[in-house]
């Protein structure tokens, strides 16, 4: 698919080739059309979140793959760009000593500990000390494009979290 500056640049050497001068394009007219091609601009497939299918069970019948424990404590190192089911992204920065900072462009939101866990296929636990230090867990499964984890609910498979690998 041409991108939206392909698309305006396209569009704009047609109006000028029907016009008699493309001094005649008018502001008025261009200015929509600038508009239009920046609000159509792709969004670089990073930076963007995939739809997770609606709960756990979904994500198995649809055939992804859940992380196994080796394959959480790689994932789970390093930063992670994370789009929760209520809306919110934040940046998780999981440390190897199993510390855990969340953060959001206004700053530190909570930070807390973590671990990789054996049951339930394999998931990780947060405990965060905004949350009273509460066990928050999430089993998770690869999105189709490699890039995106899908996190749910080990206990009734609610859709928690959406995750990427961020900058460190």
């Amino acid at each position: 698919m041409a991108g939206a500056r392909e698309i305006l640049y396209v569009l704009a050497r047609s109006i000028s080739g029907l016009l008699v001068s493309p001094l005649l394009v008018s502001p008025l007219l261009v200015s929509p059309l600038l508009v239009l091609a920046f609000l159509t601009m792709p969004v670089g497939a990073a930076n963007q979140f995939p739809v997770a299918p609606p709960d756990a069970s979904a994500a198995n019948a649809s055939g992804l793959q859940q992380l196994d424990m080796a394959a959480l404590r790689k994932a789970f190192s390093g930063t992670r760009v994370e789009h929760d089911a209520r809306g919110k992204v934040y940046r998780a920065q999981y440390g190897a000593d199993g510390s855990v900072i969340l953060s959001n462009s206004s700053g530190l939101i909570d930070r807390g500990t973590f671990t990789v866990i054996r049951q339930h296929g394999g998931g990780v636990c947060l405990r965060l000390e905004h949350q009273m230090n509460q066990r928050m867990c999430a089993i998770w499964f690869f999105a189709d494009d490699g890039v995106h984890l899908f996190g749910y609910s080990p206990t009734d498979g609610t859709l928690r979290a959406v995750s990427r690998p961020g900058a460190d």
